[in-house]
């Protein structure tokens, strides 16, 4: 099956993740303050997950993305990290 981006996510420096829609959205600044002690602001990676629940970096993303001819439209700054916008 190919390998496809299903939603941006971000991840602490304890491995854990929390996913949503796009980044820093409603939902996901619900799920950091519901657990705030383990998401302090300068110790995470912005990414997002494939459908296998496996975490990807921006730059990881945009190379699955790019295979799975998921990318819809240019953002600027896109050359060599994957946004929300690239997708929807």
């Amino acid at each position: 099956m190919l390998r496809r981006i299903v939603c941006a996510a971000i991840r602490n420096t304890d491995g854990d993740i929390i996913c949503s829609a796009r980044h820093y959205d409603p939902l996901m600044r619900a799920q950091i303050e519901t657990n705030a002690a383990k998401w302090p602001n300068n110790a995470v990676e912005q990414g997002f997950i494939d459908q296998y629940g496996i975490f990807l970096s921006r730059a990881e993303a945009l190379l699955v993305a790019r295979t799975a001819d998921q990318i819809i439209r240019g953002c600027g700054g896109d050359e060599d990290a994957l946004y929300s916008e690239n997708l929807y």
